[in-house]
């Protein structure tokens, strides 16, 4: 059995701060240091024998259209409908293209990437 990895998209998430204390002189001073975080969305896919080329496409295709509609619940603060309006838009989808999956082939993953610490600079 086969595993595909497909990438949903990726968002920039909140910044993260820590203050550090500098030693390098006689009298420590403490230092504000800031990265980027970023949020990666990913959905596996458990590949059977159910789960040919063409079907697996035809499901690509159907994250792809629930991804686009789920772009204008983006604007909605707080994106609260973004992750229901994805499921069935998605389900739909994929349900006209006969598409038939279980609950235990299909994992949806989210991985935080953190940047490199720097030196926070006040403006």
């Amino acid at each position: 059995m086969a595993t595909k990895i497909v990438e949903l998209g990726s968002i920039g998430g909140l910044p993260e701060f820590r203050v550090v204390m500098n030693d390098a002189n006689i009298l420590p001073m403490p230092i504000v240091e800031t990265r980027k975080t970023t949020l990666i969305a990913t959905v596996v896919i458990e590949r059977t024998e159910n789960i040919n080329e063409e079907v697996l496409k035809a499901f690509i295709q159907s994250l792809m259209m629930a991804g686009a509609s789920v772009l204008l619940a983006g604007c909605v603060p707080g994106g609260v409908i973004a992750m229901p309006l994805f499921l069935r838009t998605f389900g739909a989808y994929a349900a006209s293209k006969g598409i038939e999956l279980t609950a235990g082939q299909i994992k949806l993953n989210t991985e935080t990437v953190y940047g490199e610490w720097e030196c926070f600079k006040f403006a």
